[in-house]
């Protein structure tokens, strides 16, 4: 019916050019062919009408559609909600708005499948004002909101960008005017969906807010300078310093003037003293250093000093940073070492070196030490590997900076031999780790070393092709314990996975320990007939973590019907990553269906990772969950108290890399736990006994110090 529709139309338009003279006998066909192309575009881009013509099927919709959303039981309603949104006339569109002023259709869950239903419609003002009621509703700054109704919040606000319509721009502008969840949900969407005009928000009635600054510092767009030079001169305080960060951050070095008056004649106020310091250190000049130095003397200000001294390193500041350590608590410690290490120079690595022998400070001094770009620092590990209270740190970090940097320590691999060869467990581990982790070829054999602390520190590095099968091997024999659990990471690779039986994963996913994850994802990519109720229940379980690695691993199953179960799961998925799992998951599977879940999470989804995800994989993307890459973590864990539970037991960390892997790590005889080769990006962590479910290992109280 549409082909025969558009033939009439471009027939129709046509004949209008003849009447109307456009095609006079001066003029050639190609010219009236480009008008032609013209009107049919305008004609293609035009809204479809509000209102479509009845029929038998749409009454049978929405009546069907009103009974759902009667019922008492959740899915029929759910279904009820997404039969009138596919109707789409005005009548079921009404019902289904005027549902969700019933009680039925104040729940979260109903609201988000509501939503969804009605975004095709945004331009359409019954439905745009339902949006901005839902996007409004329960945003009160004083009132917590759950997660889900987040999620809904910023759907509604994504609809209502994405549509393009002026009138929702209007009513996202008009949001933006007032700080809350609210405007932040009217941010999220307009950098997801950006306006092609920026007129409507700046120039809509209220008073500019900070969120309104940030929004236009990330759009990017040069059309803001004009805008953020009016709220700079004539915006509220905190208006006034947004902007002037923001213009900074654009490029327009015309704010340093600006924060030199500021720091001169407003001194007293904290908002705009420290505006004016990021203003210098965003833009490295030469005052910087001496005015972060002077946030990190007073307490007040200490904290924002110190977040400076690392956007902006500098060697003068180690100074200042090195006083802060003696009364600063465990983790200002460890951000502290680490500005040390950024800011680099002489007096870093002296500084960092004497830290070494350091019970509590050591290992985040010698992470820092070994990242610092200066070559006193090889040098200064040269000298640690060799004293023998600070030799097993030293070679790890020198393994580091080695991996990382490139640049190799001298005497680093006597130093390794000769840890390898010490009585001690933990000194064979960090011996066998930094050996091991040098030439991987090393690997194969001391995975099939008889001291269990040596396998359990080269297990870490089983991520690759050859090293995965070797850890998969030794797996195989290994009874239940800590050394399998650290065995386990081969699981991260086909090639290792393939090789660990059935059962094996079964008993590893029952066991419930930080081997879990990973034995559930390879478990769901053998998706069978007779694990298929073992997979669902997984699918359905109530640790997040474990939800995501079955997706990951069902987007490998060869079973056709993967695709719906994971779109089924999309919809009701309140967490952001599981929902980015199932959208890899979908980027590797070659059904058209998938392609409804993923423009649906390109579009709407409210985390920014899985809207990105969503719309590679519409372009044809397979998105890999690879656990390679150059980052490092660095852990040491210590029990928080000596009648912790599972005290003298080895200590697992769940390291969630960026992909969604969660890596398996039990810690050396010493409570550290080194990974190098990471995905690049911040690591999620959780600490348990391997005995423990990944689901209690949030829970455990744990004191850890590293820095990831």
């Amino acid at each position: 019916m549409m082909r025969k529709t558009l033939v009439v139309l471009s027939s129709a338009a046509l004949l209008l050019l003849v009447e109307d003279g456009w095609a006079q006998p001066g003029q050639g066909i190609n010219q009236v062919r480009r008008r032609l192309q013209t009107l049919q575009r305008d004609l293609a881009q035009a809204q479809p009408s509000p209102i479509r013509p009845s029929s038998l099927k749409g009454r049978r919709g929405i009546e069907l559609g009103k009974r759902l959303l009667g019922s008492s039981y959740e899915p029929d309603r759910l279904r009820g909600v997404r039969r009138l949104g596919s109707v789409g006339t005005p009548q079921a569109l009404q019902a289904l708005v005027e549902w969700l002023g019933t009680p039925a259709g104040s729940q979260q869950r109903s609201r988000l499948a509501a939503v969804r239903a009605l975004a095709p419609h945004a331009w359409i003002p019954l439905v745009r004002q339902a949006l901005v009621r839902i996007m409004a509703v329960g945003a009160a700054p004083s009132r917590g909101t759950d997660r889900l109704g987040e999620q809904v919040r910023r759907s509604a606000a994504l609809a209502l960008a994405a549509s393009g319509d002026p009138d929702a721009l209007a009513a996202l502008a008009k949001a933006l005017r007032r700080e809350g969840p609210t405007a932040e949900a009217a941010a999220i969407a307009l950098e997801a969906h950006p306006p092609r005009d920026l007129g409507p928000l700046v120039q809509a009635r209220g008073t500019p807010t900070p969120t309104l600054v940030r929004l236009l510092s990330r759009l990017a767009d040069q059309r803001a300078f004009h805008p953020l030079r009016s709220f700079v001169l004539w915006g509220a305080p905190e208006v006034r310093t947004e902007a002037a960060i923001a213009l900074t951050e654009l490029g327009a070095l015309e704010t340093i003037p600006l924060a030199r008056h500021w720091l001169q004649h407003e001194r007293e106020s904290t908002l705009a003293r420290l505006a004016a310091v990021r203003i210098l250190a965003l833009a490295h000049t030469a005052d910087a250093p001496q005015e972060i130095e002077r946030l990190l003397r007073e307490a007040e200000t200490r904290e924002a000093g110190l977040d400076l001294a690392l956007l902006a390193p500098h060697p003068a500041l180690v100074a200042p940073l090195e006083k802060l350590l003696d009364d600063a608590d465990a983790d200002t410690q460890s951000r502290v070492l680490g500005a040390i290490g950024r800011c680099g120079g002489q007096r870093a690595t002296d500084v960092l070196s004497a830290q070494l022998a350091n019970s509590q400070r050591g290992p985040q001094a010698a992470y820092a030490l070994a990242l610092t770009a200066h070559e006193s620092a090889a040098e200064r590990l040269e000298a640690a590997l060799q004293s023998a209270d600070t030799r097993r740190l030293a070679a790890r970090a020198a393994v580091v900076r080695e991996l990382v940097l490139g640049e190799s320590v001298a005497g680093l691999e006597e130093a390794l031999r000769r840890l390898l060869a010490s009585d001690e467990a933990r000194d064979r581990a960090a011996g066998a780790w930094g050996l091991a982790a040098r030439n991987p070829e090393r690997a194969r054999k001391y995975l099939e070393s008889t001291h269990p602390e040596v396998v359990t520190a080269v297990a870490s590095l089983a991520t690759t092709r050859q090293s995965a099968r070797w850890a998969a091997r030794r797996l195989l024999r290994e009874p239940p314990g800590p050394t399998r659990t650290a065995l386990s990471i081969a699981l991260v690779h086909d090639a290792g996975a393939h090789l660990v039986p059935t059962r094996s994963l079964v008993e590893m996913v029952e066991a419930g320990g930080a081997a879990a994850p990973l034995a559930a994802r390879a478990l769901a990519a053998r998706d069978r007939d007779d694990l298929r109720p073992r997979i669902e229940a997984l699918f359905e379980n109530a640790d997040a973590m474990m939800r995501s690695h079955v997706a990951l691993g069902l987007g490998k199953s060869r079973a056709a019907d993967v695709v719906g179960i994971l779109a089924r799961g999309y919809r009701t998925e309140e967490d952001a990553d599981v929902r980015h799992a199932m959208v890899v998951a979908l980027s590797r599977r070659t059904e058209r269906t998938r392609l409804r879940t993923l423009q649906l999470a390109a579009r709407l989804d409210s985390d920014r990772r899985v809207r990105e995800a969503a719309r590679l994989a519409l372009r044809g993307r397979r998105l890999f969950e690879s656990a390679a890459g150059a980052g490092t973590f660095w852990l040491t864990v210590q029990a928080a108290s000596p009648r912790a539970p599972g005290e003298g037991q080895p200590r697992a960390a769940l390291v969630q890399t960026t992909n969604g892997l969660a890596l398996p790590l039990v810690a050396a005889p010493d409570g550290s736990i080194v990974a190098t080769r990471l995905p690049a990006g911040q690591v999620r962590l959780r600490l348990a006994t391997p005995a423990q479910s990944s689901q209690a290992a949030g829970n455990e109280s744990t004191a850890a110090e590293g820095a990831p």
